[in-house]
């Protein structure tokens, strides 16, 4: 009997000793060493590397504080939230316990939320950071617009969006208009 399947991909945590952080249910939950965890289960030595993580980004730690975000408890919720809560393919802890800063969340407040950029993580590709219109035109690509229904919905140029397209295109390191839609998947912005 042959039971391996070469493409299976296992989030991580689910198998070995890896962390993914997700919310369900309004609950920030995370999965290690095959054991689903809520936030006020979450084992000690991942809240540790969290906290370890928190004071390397003092512009999160002020995003917190001008937040009014005070108690050291929400103050872990809401950054493991804005930092890693959405449920992806890639650990947002390795086993070898490094933090993964590569995760875009949509909260519904993208666009409007004053922290935006200082307390969540920018998506940062091989060769750059994304730009949030970068974002905007990925996320329109991921769900196969075409240029001209982009343009009409993001208010830009046709040169406008080629430029963004070749920007997204050099920080991926990829090229073509299906590679951005891949990528659009794989980085779950659509």
């Amino acid at each position: 009997m042959n039971l391996i399947d070469q493409n299976q991909k296992l989030p991580a945590g689910l198998v070995d000793n890896g962390v993914e952080f997700f919310i369900h249910q309004n609950e920030i939950k995370c999965i290690h060493n095959g054991m689903t965890y809520t936030f006020e289960n979450i084992p000690a030595h991942i809240i540790k590397i969290v906290e370890a993580d928190m004071l390397k980004n003092p512009k999160a730690l002020k995003a917190l504080v001008d937040w009014d975000i005070t108690d050291y408890r929400s103050q872990i919720r809401q950054y493991i939230f804005c930092r890693f809560g959405g449920f992806d393919q890639n650990a947002d802890i390795t086993a070898d316990g490094l933090i993964i800063h590569s995760e875009y969340i949509e909260c519904g407040r993208r666009g409007k939320c004053p922290y935006e950029g200082r307390l969540c993580a920018s998506i940062q590709l091989k060769n750059g950071i994304l730009s949030k219109r970068d974002i905007d035109v990925l996320k329109l690509i991921g769900q196969a617009k075409t240029d001209e229904d982009i343009c009409a919905e993001l208010f830009i140029a046709l040169g406008t969006l080629r430029y963004h397209k070749d920007q997204i295109a050099y920080k991926a390191g990829i090229a073509g208009k299906p590679a951005l839609a891949i990528l659009a998947h794989q980085l779950n912005l659509v």
